[in-house]
């Protein structure tokens, strides 16, 4: 039968009953061999088990209670340092550290500070934190709302400094071209639209038919301060034979100035000193040197001016001379009048002293015959 019931099992089942067997024949061999009481080798296990237990328990708890507490320091430590920061943030954002200060603008010369600044579209006390993300569109204002500025660069500082540096491309004034009038850039661009009435703040050249020649005098006439540009109502470009590149200025005070075209930008810095000095309007010649001449003084005028000098201390040296020889001649008549003088007293001595020899030969004479 039990034949019958081995063949009927598969090959696993046959496998785990054999297995089976072998695990417990050889677990009651080592019940027979380490103690006569069966239970022992169990309750040692056992026991052995339980403090390995109570052991794990005891370390796990405490790094259990280690990790807890150190989770608790971290997060308060990440509490306490967030609240500094949020503490911190709002204390800078409502001080005024966060907000603007101070401004500065460079490179303009013909615009004004205050037309840039009120152009940039930056108020002092605006807040830097949302400001130092506009830069870009602050440069782009200034150069739409100003069509004299080329160029722009803003940078806002977190110290509340905001620095302006510009590149001037300004309106320097109105050029004749056949009869027509055509705005004139300092880079010496001309605008191609005409202008029917130019407007009176800027001055008008004239006779400066090549850029070249113009793009080379708004060079140097960019060098000049506001103020004498100011005064500036026309230039016309008036060459000579003998100075190619000569410039007359006619002023709004009512001067005119001679000048040239390489040195006019240095010494019209001098202009308002020279007029103020002038008692009344003429012509400021600064083409050698500097010199000033009352209004019409033309060049015939001066060339007889010159002429009638020339006569003038020409007839002073003659009435000189003339006087020298009086004084001459009559040194000579008092030298000749002192010698006839001295002679004549000698002769009269000479005589009485004859007559006096005379008179006295007469007695010895006498006295002889008597």
């Amino acid at each position: 039968m039990k034949k019958k019931k081995d063949e009927e099992l598969t090959p696993w089942a046959k496998y785990q009953k054999e297995h089976n067997a072998n695990s417990r024949s050889r677990f009651k061999r080592k019940r027979k061999a380490t103690s006569k009481n069966p239970r022992e080798p169990q309750a040692s296990f056992r026991r052995n088990n339980r403090n390995k237990v109570k052991k794990s328990n005891k370390k796990g708890t405490k790094r259990i209670v280690k990790e807890q507490r150190l989770s608790r320091q971290k997060l308060g430590i990440l509490i306490g340092s967030t609240l500094i920061v949020i503490a911190l943030f709002f204390g800078y954002f409502y001080s005024s550290i966060s907000r603007v200060q101070k401004f500065s603008v460079s490179g303009n010369k013909r615009v004004s500070t205050a037309k840039i600044l009120k152009n940039v579209s930056i108020k002092k006390n605006d807040v830097i934190l949302t400001s130092v993300f506009k830069e870009g569109k602050f440069e782009n204002n200034l150069l739409k709302k100003n069509t004299d500025i080329k160029d722009a660069t803003v940078s806002i500082s977190w110290s509340g400094k905001v620095k302006i540096k510009v590149k001037e491309n300004a309106v320097m004034g109105y050029v004749i071209r056949n009869k027509t009038y055509y705005t004139v850039k300092q880079d010496g661009s001309v605008v191609r639209k005409s202008v029917s009435q130019p407007s009176s703040d800027y001055p008008i050249f004239r006779n400066f038919q090549e850029n070249s020649t113009l793009k080379k005098f708004l060079k140097e006439y960019a060098q000049m301060p506001n103020s004498v540009q100011n005064d500036v109502a026309e230039v016309d470009f008036s060459p000579t034979k003998n100075v190619k590149d000569r410039l007359h200025f006619f002023m709004n005070d009512g001067n005119q100035v001679y000048a040239i075209m390489s040195t006019f930008a240095k010494k019209m810095k001098y202009y308002p000193e020279i007029s103020a000095s002038m008692k009344e309007r003429g012509m400021v010649d600064l083409q050698v040197g500097a010199f000033s001449r009352p209004s019409g003084w033309t060049d015939e005028a001066k060339a007889a001016s010159e002429s009638s000098k020339s006569a003038e201390s020409s007839s002073k040296a003659k009435k000189q001379e003339q006087m020298t020889q009086n004084s001459e001649s009559a040194d000579s008549t008092s030298g000749s009048a002192d010698s006839t003088e001295t002679i004549n007293s000698a002769s009269s001595q000479s005589k009485e002293d004859l007559e006096s020899s005379n008179a006295e030969s007469t007695v010895n004479t006498q006295q002889d015959i008597d």
